[in-house]
């Protein structure tokens, strides 16, 4: 795989990620403007939604950032030289899946609690 292809690969792939996160986050802002407008109260079309939200962004949000991961750890070894490299593989993935997937799940569960309470 050349440096270029790995590159766009990552690119799709972290694009990917955004939109994922943008989707979830859309979707929960939506279902609290929706439970604000509506007078409160409990309702279990949007606890589903927001149910959905929640696990959608969380596991496609972690496989796209898993991909992404998994580009960087088959870098060259040439590439891996470069300065460029030494950047990209200092960067610990894996602490920021499970960031995003923390803030992601407990933004999720607050607008449960706001539904259901």
């Amino acid at each position: 795989m050349t440096p270029e292809l790995r590159s766009q690969i990552s690119l799709a792939r972290l694009q990917a990620y955004a939109t994922v996160i943008l989707t979830s986050v859309g979707i929960l802002l939506g279902v609290a403007a929706i439970h604000e407008v509506s007078g409160g109260g409990y309702s279990a079309p949007l606890t589903m939604l927001a149910i959905f939200a929640t696990v959608y962004g969380v596991l496609a949000g972690s496989i796209a950032l898993t991909d992404v991961d998994s580009l960087i750890k088959d870098m060259t070894p040439e590439f891996a030289q470069t300065h460029y490299g030494k950047g990209i593989a200092a960067r610990n993935m894996g602490a920021f899946k499970i960031v995003s997937a923390t803030l992601l799940g407990l933004t999720g569960v607050a607008e449960l609690w706001a539904i259901w309470f």
